[in-house]
């Protein structure tokens, strides 16, 4: 879809992109980029087929400058450049950015600007400057003309602002509220003027850009709003994010590693609490220097983003991809502390050496194995890819396929050598005559062609009406039909790409089928063919 917007722009003849469900800066850096590839390179890359790959290498080096980021918020919080190199690690071996820097979306950018705000606001709030708060000014604006969402990070930009100023002028409550204002109002013009630089149509049509992005609230408040979005009906806020960021986002190993660098990095503040008690500061002293930790702002700038977002009602992955800094931080802390540990329970500092190497040598290698398996899914084709040869070769021209509304069409680039007839599984009522019409469509058809399961796992799960708003029993019951060969259908082939490391004959396969759809449905779906029998 943003490849299509994209290309509805031209610089400098056509610049309304008419789509306001995202921000217009990255769209228009995408064409503005192909158009000066085009100009000095005398190439014709301005088309879908171009804009695509230019996209994906947009949002590659988005990511890239995520991780140079990160190594340096991890060394201005704990002033060591072994945690801040674990850091780096982990977020660039971490699989779920490096998936979705294989896409041009606008989270890698806006993850980008949001990782470039916090690293401003910890060194404006070290050392304020004009120059930061300018900076400040233009990284905010670029990171709410990617994704409006970004707006959550205001109230710790004021909070920034007005705690930099309240040590700088020894906590004088009115001397400070009127920096706070002064600094507030440059910091307002600044993003406005650059706001409207990076997404004028958003003010030339501002009924239109707020219609889009209360449709966008909407969503998030109902999952029922959409089909493609009743897989998130029932799930659990928070607890449905962190799953799937534990299991499939980072891993087990690193979400472990950031477990315990967030317990040391706790045990850490509570000591210094605690000392700052037993040397008799005051508990306003007390709560005045914590506030002033780096680590307490970079937490409850990511804590807020979680909040805010974790209790929405639709969560695709990729809306937590900003706070995958925040955990990669946290593990390589982590793994600092660790691998201390073992240097401090060995008897000898030869041995010390020896173990901590040793320690680290391991980290490195446990978090290589479980995301190995995942790059492999790019070693093979999509599974699209894999269906549509097989279909082009063993299902005769002329045949009749049942495909899935709401769902790519598999064959991929067919040209008229086959048939379809549309199953419209998502529509309601879910009586008796949707199934009846769905009976006589597979009575007109040869094969049934399932390209994710986008459909019937969501559709399965929705059978109760006494529990959900919008229910499926009959259309779960013909899913149940269909796989239990009872529909006169068997199923002939089946195409995955699931995580798998090879070795010595052996074969480490990891079975995602209950992650988050959307971690799959891109780049690695299970596609289904059945035969009439």
């Amino acid at each position: 879809m943003l490849i299509m917007v994209t290309e509805r722009i031209h610089f400098w003849t056509h610049f309304n992109p008419d789509f306001f469900n995202y921000g217009s800066l990255p769209v228009y850096l995408l064409r503005a980029v192909s158009q000066l590839i085009d100009l000095i390179f005398r190439t014709h890359i301005t088309n879908y087929d171009g804009m695509l790959y230019v996209g994906r290498v947009l949002s590659s080096l988005a990511d890239l400058g995520v991780v140079f980021l990160i190594f340096h918020i991890s060394f201005s919080i704990f002033k060591n450049k072994i945690v801040a190199l674990w850091s780096s690690f982990f977020y660039a071996v971490a699989f779920f950015p490096i998936q979705n820097s294989h896409f041009f979306i606008v989270d890698t950018f806006l993850n980008l600007f949001s990782t470039l705000l916090i690293y401003l606001l910890l060194r404006f709030h070290q050392q304020p400057s004009n120059r930061i708060l300018i900076m400040i000014g233009i990284t905010f604006a670029a990171a709410i003309t990617s994704k409006i969402s970004a707006i959550i990070f205001l109230p710790i930009i004021l909070f920034v602002f007005f705690l930099s100023q309240l040590k700088k002028t020894h906590r004088n409550v009115t001397r400070s509220t009127l920096h706070v204002i002064r600094m507030t109002f440059f910091f307002s013009v600044c993003s406005l003027a650059f706001a409207i630089l990076f997404m004028p149509y958003a003010f030339i049509e501002h009924e239109r850009f707020f219609n889009d992005v209360l449709q966008q609230i909407r969503m998030n408040a109902d999952a029922y709003i959409f089909p493609y979005t009743l897989q998130y009906v029932g799930t659990t806020p928070y607890i449905y994010y962190l799953k799937n960021i534990f299991l499939w986002g980072v891993g087990p190993v690193i979400s472990i590693f950031a477990v315990v660098g967030g317990v040391c990095s706790i045990w850490y503040v509570v000591c210094i609490i605690y000392l700052n008690k037993k040397e008799k500061f005051t508990f306003p002293d007390t709560l005045f220097h914590t506030l002033h930790s780096k680590y307490f702002l970079f937490s409850i700038f990511y804590f807020l983003y979680f909040l805010v977002i974790g209790k929405s009602a639709v969560k695709f992955m990729r809306y937590m991809l900003l706070v995958y800094p925040f955990i990669t931080i946290l593990a390589g802390y982590g793994a600092d502390r660790i691998t201390q540990i073992a240097k401090r329970n060995t008897f000898s500092k030869g041995i010390s050496r020896y173990t901590i190497h040793v320690t680290r040598y391991m980290i490195v290698l446990i978090t290589f194995l479980w995301t190995l398996p995942f790059l492999m899914i790019y070693s093979t084709p999509n599974t699209r890819i894999q269906a549509t040869q097989w279909i082009n070769q063993f299902i005769p021209y002329g045949s009749t396929l049942a495909v899935e509304h709401w769902d790519d069409r598999v064959p991929i680039f067919d040209s008229g050598n086959y048939q379809y007839e549309e199953l419209t599984l998502y529509e309601l009522p879910d009586d008796q005559n949707k199934i009846t019409d769905q009976y006589h469509k597979l009575q007109r058809s040869d094969y049934i062609i399932i390209a994710s399961n986008r459909l019937y796992t969501p559709l399965q799960r929705l059978n109760d009406c006494a529990v959900f708003e919008k229910c499926y029993p009959l259309t779960a019951q013909y899913y149940q039909d269909l796989f239990d060969g009872k529909l006169g259908f068997v199923k002939i082939a089946e195409f995955t790409s699931y995580p798998a490391l090879h070795a010595a004959g052996y074969v480490l396969r990891i079975v995602d089928d209950s992650a988050d759809e959307s971690f799959t449905v891109y780049d690695h779906p299970k596609v289904m063919i059945f035969k009439k029998i």
